[in-house]
């Protein structure tokens, strides 16, 4: 990996703190430096031998934190006599300044106030900014936090529900009557209504922990390294204008000078990054998730209970989730969309970087802070989706209840064409969320669109490619093979499912399994964009491909493994279901086994 790609997010796992506190070591730097320059003015009237001294002083002050600046305040290896690029940068400019110490006299007034003010302008601007990163850490570690109390609260409800099943169920032992029967009956509602909302609650708990450290936490990262590395190139310019300064001063300095330029011009912010990040590199082990247990008192597996009258309180849930997952989708989608601009706005402003940096940071921060709100918003209620609809199979999960809600974006009763219901499993289309910001955690590292381009349904020049197999279910269907070329008649409206012409004729087919290779040019120039909601599951009889996401590299140690990498999507082919610790897969036309812990499936 090159410099210019470093990512101490990506590098450097669970690492906030120490990333912080290095943030924090070299903005107070900031206040040795300007210190300096006050001191130096004071001293540029005493002439060579104060000036001389001055620069002694610093070079100890430096050889003291030179460490703490270069690799943090607890590195994993030690960095002996070595110092980052911005070190070495001050080690050259202050042995310039011992030989030109002579001829300074005159700077005093223009060191205060060209060199200093700006010094300390940085200084408390860094500081703000940090303090806002470090809210917006506060409030992710609250959320987790309070999530996890969640869990526990509800294992103690749980357990509290069971011990009165039991009692119940005790007395109807002992004195068996029809009360006591109801009253039993009633009890074991309430437990596994209970049990219900532990499980629930334990998945939300899991999905918002891989967030926090697969997105939240290398996010904050990238935003504490872009911080230090814009402070770094503003020192970079604050200290390369005392150069000219001292140059147009005495032209007796100006090859001293130039040297002080080249060195600070060699400071590139990313050396200073990828030398912390060499010394901090250490084994991380990510949190466990959270797992059911089971009461004491009442034992009972990790299943939801989806038999009647349970069933209602899940259905209920279910439809509460889905109308707000509906809402949260177009908010997060949006909220997105102004980040990447942002992102692109920063990018393009450090070419030319000045002391107003830290506007467009901040409003960056603010948006982020917004997208991570809302998108643990939607996550809470894609995994309730996800569990009810994954534990109930094929049951009827349509509720109506006193309260009217709107229509999910899953495709509740949606008509697929001319006013026929697209139904899968007994009424309910099942969710599969695996558009641009579902299947759990959206990367946000990637910041790719989320939008598409809307055709008109009645093209004829759209062409496409089918990823999967396909056989038709019915007589407004047709069967695809994987790779068979197709003309697209009426494109997806939300159903599901896209209407093509194929070499097996023309029919309905699950969007899913498709790929659009071409589209007309008139069309994607003048349309109106279109977002797009989650895609809908195809009808039972589909073949259903289940992939993983490989978590670590892994290379193979025999003619029956296969290597991965991480963040390979991989093909599953048999699942460790015996618990051998062994997986098989399918990655780029190979098949083989890998360890069962190295991935994850998705």
């Amino acid at each position: 990996m090159s410099v210019e790609e470093l990512s101490i997010g990506n590098e450097l796992k669970d690492s906030y703190k120490i990333t912080n506190q290095w943030i924090s070591n070299n903005n107070n730097w900031l206040s040795d430096i300007d210190e300096f320059y006050r001191e130096r003015s004071n001293l540029e009237k005493e002439y060579a031998t104060k000036l001389k001294e001055l620069t002694r002083k610093y070079f100890e002050k430096k050889s003291k934190i030179s460490s703490n600046l270069s690799v943090g305040d607890e590195p994993q290896i030690t960095p002996g006599s070595l110092e980052n690029a911005s070190l070495v940068m001050w080690n050259e400019l202050l042995t310039q300044t011992e030989l030109i110490s002579e001829e300074k006299l005159s700077l005093s007034k223009e060191f205060q106030s060209k060199i200093s003010s700006n010094i300390i302008s940085l200084k408390s601007k860094n500081e703000k900014i940090q303090r806002q990163i470090i809210n917006i850490n506060e409030y992710l570690n609250s959320e987790k936090s309070k999530t996890e109390d969640e869990v526990n609260k509800a294992k103690k409800q749980y357990d509290l529900l069971c011990q009165h099943t039991e009692s119940a169920r005790e007395k109807n032992e002992k004195s068996p009557s029809d009360k006591h029967a109801r009253k039993l009956t009633e009890k074991e509602v309430e437990m596994n209504i209970g049990k219900n909302d532990y499980l629930i609650k334990i998945n939300i708990a899991n999905r918002l922990k891989d967030k926090y450290y697969y997105q939240d936490c290398p996010e904050i990262l990238d935003y504490l390294q872009e911080l230090n590395e814009s402070r770094t190139l503003l020192l970079n310019k604050i200290l390369k204008n005392a150069s000219i300064i001292e140059r147009n001063s005495l032209d007796k300095v100006k090859e001293k000078l130039f040297g002080i330029d080249k060195v600070i011009d060699q400071n590139d912010p990313k050396l200073d990054s990828a030398m912390f990040v060499k010394h901090n590199l250490q084994d991380w082990k990510e949190p466990q998730d959270f797992y059911f247990i089971p009461s004491s008192i009442w034992h009972d597996d990790e299943t939801l209970i989806i038999k009647e009258p349970e069933l209602t309180d899940l259905k209920k849930r279910l439809a509460i989730a889905s109308s707000n997952y509906s809402n949260l989708e177009n908010d997060v989608i949006e909220t997105k969309q102004k980040l990447e601009e942002s992102v692109q706005k920063r990018h393009d402003a450090l070419s030319n970087i000045t002391l107003s940096f830290d506007s467009n940071l901040q409003s960056s921060l603010l948006i982020l802070e917004r997208f991570f709100k809302e998108e643990s918003k939607r996550v809470k209620n894609e995994v309730e989706i996800e569990i009810i609809q994954n534990y109930a199979g094929d049951q009827d999960l349509s509720y109506s209840g006193p309260t009217t809600t709107k229509k999910s974006r899953f495709g509740f009763l949606k008509s697929k064409k001319k006013g026929e219901s697209v139904v899968s499993n007994n009424g309910i289309t099942r969710v599969k969320t695996n558009n641009s910001i579902g299947s759990g955690v959206f990367n946000l590292r990637k910041l790719k669109s989320a939008t598409s381009s809307h055709l008109s349904p009645h093209s004829t020049t759209i062409q496409g490619k089918a990823l999967y197999a396909y056989q038709a279910q019915g007589s407004d269907e047709t069967s695809i093979s994987p790779g068979e070329q197709f003309q697209v008649i009426e494109e997806d409206d939300g159903s599901g499912w896209t209407m093509i012409n194929s070499s097996q004729g023309q029919g309905l087919v699950p969007t899913s399994y498709l790929e659009i290779v071409s589209r007309p040019m008139e069309e994607n120039n003048n349309s109106t964009p279109k977002k797009k909601g989650p895609a809908v599951a195809p009808r039972r009889g589909a073949r259903k491909i289940q992939y993983l996401e490989a978590l670590y590299d892994y290379i193979a140690d025999g003619d029956d493994e296969l290597s991965i990498h991480q963040g390979d999507k991989i093909i599953l082919i048999q699942d460790d279901t015996e618990g051998s610790g062994w997986t098989e897969g399918e990655l780029n036309g190979i098949k083989g086994m890998f360890p069962s812990s190295y991935v994850k499936k998705i």
